[in-house]
């Protein structure tokens, strides 16, 4: 057993028939029961690398150079179908725009069924589930996140519900067998900030009870400060800098990383003050939130 859920050396991702690099030489680790934020902005590769470590690239770019290591197995050597096993058993995803993940002619209960049927298919100790344990299960993973009553949601369809309820199902859904590493891509970006502060915590509290660890793909700094240990930060395709939050947030050296931390205190100057102030374990100087 290795110390790491994962472990990426010298990603790559190309366009096979044209001449633009994606992503170049990333490397990072997620060790078991930490929490690592990829972040940067829009266009700088960080979702295409948390696809290439689902196997879920989209057609026309492929991995051409590097390693990912999931538990100590190279993913990049897995066949199809044992790709498809990790994801329903090794591997959650949590993705942002909730309103497009559902089906919506099905009702909410119809997809946790698909997903428990999934997950039993390749072995999960759910083999052998029926339908009344099945459904007790998706209420109880509904109960976790914060649902009230968990049987009526299970009857709505996805159109019924907002935004933020969606994003709680999903979020359900991802941790119903608590698989050892999640990946949140972008997953609280279309929330208002009561719904974004919500998920963040239920995602966090149930990470660090059951020592999962947590790859987060976000543009948001302040989600990164919130539940990270450490942080990469990349920019058009290129890993610039790496650290945990606390020396990245104190001390950014890349241009990219700062261009970051600027755009974040303009928009967030108190919370960036106090952050920061937590983070080099001082106090926060009043007149500086003033």
């Amino acid at each position: 057993m290795s110390d790491y859920a994962l472990k990426v050396e010298g990603l790559t991702l190309d366009f096979p028939r044209g001449p633009r690099r994606i992503v170049e030489d990333l490397s990072f680790t997620v060790p078991e029961g930490r929490t690592l934020a990829i972040v940067g902005s829009s266009g700088s590769g960080k979702t295409l690398a948390s696809l290439a470590v689902m196997g879920l690239l989209p057609q026309g770019i492929e991995v051409t150079r590097g390693e990912i290591l999931l538990d100590g197995v190279n993913v990049l050597e897995l066949t199809d179908e044992e790709r498809r096993r990790m994801r329903n058993t090794r591997i959650a995803m949590v993705l942002q725009n909730p309103m497009s993940a559902f089906d919506p002619i099905f009702t909410i209960w119809s997809h946790f069924k698909e997903t428990m049927t999934s997950h039993r298919d390749f072995g999960s100790r759910r083999a052998g589930a029926d339908r009344s344990e099945m459904r007790a299960q998706a209420v109880a993973s509904l109960g976790r996140v914060g649902f009230e009553d968990p049987q009526r949601i299970l009857e709505l369809y996805p159109f019924q519900m907002s935004g933020g309820m969606l994003q709680r199902v999903m979020l359900a859904l991802a941790l119903l067998d608590s698989p050892p590493l999640v990946i949140a891509d972008e997953a609280t970006t279309d929330l208002d900030v009561v719904s974004q502060a919500h998920v963040l915590r239920l995602l966090k509290e149930h990470c660090r009870e059951n020592r999962l660890s947590l790859l987060l793909i976000t543009h948001d700094l302040s989600v990164a400060a919130g539940l990270a240990d450490e942080m990469v930060v990349m920019d058009s395709g290129r890993q610039t800098e790496s650290g945990t939050v606390r020396e990245i947030f104190a001390h950014a050296e890349s241009d990219c990383a700062r261009r970051l931390l600027a755009v974040h205190r303009a928009l967030y100057s108190e919370r960036y003050v106090r952050i920061t102030a937590n983070l080099a374990g001082r106090e926060t100087p009043r007149e500086a939130v003033r």
